[in-house]
């Protein structure tokens, strides 16, 4: 063994060269990956926080996605509700002008029984034909839910819709159609009308019921967690991502060292082992 201040022997030398190179690889890996972890052994604490922000992000998307899901569910229950309450409205305006008897004939009044069947029949259709996926939505089966809040979707069939009494006795829009007890045809067009509107009272409350479930627990929850998953994402690229300037740097230091630690085991040079120290860093 060589005592301080003796000569230098160059596999010293060579082993700081492995050592260089060593270092290289992992920044030139780091540089290649983005990554600044790319197994435990480069930052086992960083790693563990890593990974436990990684679980916390996947928990949150999880619920963002199932948020979009209720989202989108809520939008096209409203959309739907939306057009039964104008075909209500449409149904409304024959009743109404049923009831109006001065210069409509039988003819007339037959003809707008008819459009109002259609319109029945439309009615019946949106209920039956709304859906989400394999979930349909006015059945009368089905509810929107997130985090414990919840709305139920009641049926919007003309069999269900518009339940009044009426005489001690439960009637609904579909009593409204031909053969029904208030067919617009017939004498009694005042409780045509009070079940028509009922049934699109009924309608537009529950069509008011999914927009507020909507902006006030879906849309703050969901503004919530896009915060919280750009914080989340912010923190783990803080520990993995790899810092480009810094890497750079490193490997620009590291190819001098590099240089110099080849020179001097080629040139097989006499050095002050603490000289050779401070070049090879």
């Amino acid at each position: 063994m060589s005592s301080i201040g003796g000569p230098f022997q160059p596999f010293s030398a060579s082993r700081q060269i492995g050592q260089i190179q060593t270092q290289k690889a992992s920044v030139l890996q780091q540089l290649a990956t983005g990554s600044r972890i790319n197994r435990a052994a480069d930052d086992p604490a960083g790693l563990v926080s890593s990974e436990q922000i990684k679980a916390m992000l996947a928990e949150l998307e999880a619920e963002t996605r199932s948020l979009s899901r209720a989202q989108n569910v809520s939008r096209v229950v409203g959309s739907a509700l939306g057009e039964v309450s104008d075909l209500l409205i449409e149904a409304e305006a024959l009743a109404v002008a049923n009831a109006n008897t001065a210069g409509l004939s039988d003819a007339e009044r037959e003809a707008n029984q008819m459009e109002l069947n259609s319109i029945l029949a439309a009615v019946d259709r949106v209920s039956q034909s709304t859906s989400f996926g394999d979930s349909h939505l006015l059945r009368g089966n089905s509810s929107i839910s997130i985090n414990g809040a919840s709305v139920d979707l009641e049926s919007t069939a003309v069999n269900d819709l518009g339940q009044t009494e009426i005489d001690g006795q439960s009637y609904t829009l579909s009593d409204v159609g031909s053969g029904g007890a208030f067919a617009i045809t017939g004498n009694n067009l005042e409780s045509s009308l009070e079940l028509i509107r009922a049934a699109r009272q009924e309608v537009v409350f529950k069509q008011g019921e999914v927009g507020a479930f909507e902006r006030n627990a879906i849309e703050p929850r969901a503004a919530g967690l896009s915060v919280a998953i750009e914080s989340l994402s912010a923190a783990n690229s803080s520990i993995r991502d790899t810092d480009y300037a810094k890497a750079t740097a490193a490997l620009a230091r590291l190819d001098v060292l590099e240089g110099a630690a080849f020179r001097v085991t080629s040139a097989g040079a006499q050095l002050d082992p603490s000289a050779l120290i401070r070049l090879l860093g």
